[in-house]
């Protein structure tokens, strides 16, 4: 009597979900730093308030003494973007290590590239030697918001969005209400804080995604070998 053949193991790695994801991440966070890029070089060129900022500054007209917009801005401090990054990644680096690390990493890159680089040379001012594109402390504020997005369980994550939202608007309302920056220039740290977080997860994911396709492939290929062994003589 002959023994029942072995079941061949399912095939390893991720599936077309997380592949369909990472794609979105991809296209989604590159789109959003290169419209953060294009505006940049615009108002490089023309760094005087245009339409949108005419627009904005009319809805929310100016009070530097507010009291709810000096708390409203510090959601985008620097002691809210170390607590952040660290508390992403404790909650992600036991499910997944590549996220913990790029949500943890992609917040403080954003930050560093609007300060020294973004800043600098695009060189637009509200005020004598106070540059405002993009705006760091919208970036601060959609980049934990992202990340946060990004490192909580699915079932919650419509939550975590529509938190994510209220925190942006929030913060972005703030920094106009106070006029430390244009419209534009939060639009733009919009882009730069999701754009940078979005991406980078994205990017990190890449390899453990060829290397699971891989897998799946070689078990694929190596089932009608055993197949064939079990029938030969």
């Amino acid at each position: 009597m002959s023994n029942p053949p072995p079941r061949s193991a399912p095939p390893t790695g991720p599936g077309p979900g997380q592949r369909y994801w990472t794609a979105l991440e991809l296209l989604v966070g590159g789109g959003l730093l290169a419209v953060a890029a294009v505006a940049g070089l615009l108002l490089a060129h023309r760094p005087g308030p245009n339409r949108v900022d005419a627009t904005g500054f009319f809805y929310l007209p100016a009070d530097p003494g507010s009291i709810l917009a000096k708390e409203l801005v510090k959601l985008g401090s620097l002691p809210v973007l170390v607590i952040g990054v660290a508390m992403v990644f404790m909650v992600a680096v036991f499910r997944d290590r590549a996220r913990a690390v790029a949500c943890a990493v992609a917040p403080i890159v954003a930050v560093l590239v609007v300060e020294h680089v973004a800043k600098p040379m695009v060189g637009r001012q509200i005020g004598p030697g106070l540059f405002t594109y993009p705006s760091g402390t919208v970036t601060v504020t959609a980049a934990i918001a992202a990340a946060v997005f990004l490192v909580t369980p699915r079932l919650f994550r419509p939550l975590a969005a529509v938190v994510g939202v209220i925190a942006i608007v929030g913060v972005s309302a703030g920094v106009l209400v106070l006029r430390w920056h244009y419209p534009t220039d939060v639009v733009g740290g919009f882009c730069v804080g999701v754009g940078s977080v979005f991406f980078i997860d994205a990017l990190a994911h890449v390899p453990g995604l060829v290397h699971g396709r891989r897998g799946r492939s070689a078990q694929t290929g190596s089932q009608p070998e055993r197949q064939e062994a079990l029938v030969s003589p």
